[in-house]
């Protein structure tokens, strides 16, 4: 009678050390982190949206900082893996508008090239409370941090093509 138990130990281990490193590869990789909970459940983020051309674009939340600590939502979409959201002409405007009761007390925007050697910044020229104007050109992300009662501020991204004046629109 041939003994089948050797044969199949190592194929077990293999099966078993595979589907454990799978697991551990989705809980360090996962886009999404938990967000800390409150008394009362999770925290409460409105839904912020950028207008432009009469056209919504829903900015994704990606970091929550309830005035102690902060917590990463998502991270950011970047162009060698996704492609914009959005194409902008430079030198046109964007509103940032928020559903929801909690509404922010003030609103900042900028873009931000993620690829550069150095993460490079360019704030957005503001116009008036949320209304601002695209001021840099190229595929960026542009950051929305809203500004909430009780010292709450979420940033919100979304990756954009800025193309610049006299550029192809294609």
């Amino acid at each position: 009678m041939v003994d089948c138990s050797n044969k199949l130990t190592p194929i077990l281990v293999a099966l078993v050390l595979s589907s454990v490193a799978a697991m551990f590869t989705l809980v360090v990789y996962s886009p999404i982190q938990i967000i800390a909970q409150e008394e009362d459940g999770e925290p409460s983020i409105p839904q912020a949206m950028c207008i432009y051309k009469d056209q919504e674009y829903p900015l994704t939340p990606h970091i929550f900082n309830d005035g102690e600590k902060s917590s990463r939502i998502a991270f950011p979409h970047l162009p060698d893996d996704y492609v914009p959201e959005m194409t902008i002409m430079q030198g046109e405007q964007l509103t940032m508008e928020f559903d929801g009761i909690k509404q922010p007390i003030e609103i900042q925007a900028l873009l931000v090239d993620y690829d550069a050697d150095i993460t490079e910044t360019y704030p957005l020229k503001k116009i008036d409370d949320n209304k601002f104007e695209i001021t840099q050109s190229g595929i960026k992300t542009l950051e929305v941090i809203g500004s909430f009662p009780d010292n709450e501020h979420v940033s919100y991204t979304m990756l954009v093509d800025v193309k610049g004046v006299g550029e192809n629109n294609y």
